[in-house]
Parts: structure tokens; sequence; C-alpha cells
């Protein structure tokens, strides 16, 4: 089940995965002898049952509607909007955020890692991101 989440959630995602992690789901519920094994399952199925769409936006498209798979996820920030305050850059773990009180800030792919520090403390909603 594990290596089946990451491959969708790092944009390995295949046709079938979802149907594979249901069944697998499935055999756990049955199979297993102690509550443990009975339950583990109950988070992979109630996200499938609520989640859907964003396992087939993996899958299909190779994006993360929610903006967290870090595989799937690349950082910008709208110039336009960008009131430079600086609050991404002093966020940013890694850096990638350059730019002054000057000019519009941008981030820098390469370092980025997309953790979404940035657009967390951005009050302006100048951080957005897109399809890697």
């Amino acid at each position: 089940m594990l290596a089946i989440l990451t491959d969708i959630a790092e944009g390995r995602g295949q046709e079938g995965d979802i149907e594979v992690l249901q069944e697998l789901c499935d055999t756990m519920l049955d199979a297993s002898l102690c509550a443990l094994g009975k339950s583990a399952p109950n988070p992979v199925l109630s996200t499938i049952k609520y989640f859907r769409h964003e396992y087939d936006a993996h899958i299909k498209d190779h994006r993360c509607p929610a903006g967290v798979c870090t595989e799937l996820t690349v950082f910008s920030i709208d110039l336009e909007t960008c009131t430079s305050c600086g609050a991404c850059k002093k966020a940013c773990p890694v850096n990638a955020v350059i730019g002054d009180k000057e000019t519009p800030y941008s981030i820098i792919a390469e370092p980025c890692i997309a953790c979404g520090s940035c657009r967390d403390v951005c009050r302006f909603n100048s951080v957005y991101s897109e399809k890697r």
C-alpha cells in the first residue's frame, strides 16, 4: 500500500492503482486477526471515498490539487500582487526566495523544497503553486 501511495504522490501513479489499493484494504480487513490490522486500511479507504478526485488528478494529470506533493508542485510569486514585504523570504528554510524591499520577490526552483512555508505566510495571496 505504501509503495502505491508513494508512487501516486510522486507522479508515478497508474490507471488501476486505486482499485489495487481498495483490494489490498479489503484483504487486510478480511484476513487480519487483530484489531490493528483491521483498522490500518481505514485511512486509505476514507481518503479514496472522500478525495477520489485528488487521486485521479495525481494519476491522470500528474498534479496535486492541494499543492502539497513536492514532486508535483512548484511555487511561484505573482509579481503583480507581491508587495515586497519579505515574509516569504524570512519563512523559506532553504533560502529559495530572492529579492528585496525594492522589487517583488521570486522563487528559485532548484533549491525550493516545495514545503509551502512561503505560501502560508503570504498575506496577499501572491504565492501560488502549479504543476511541476
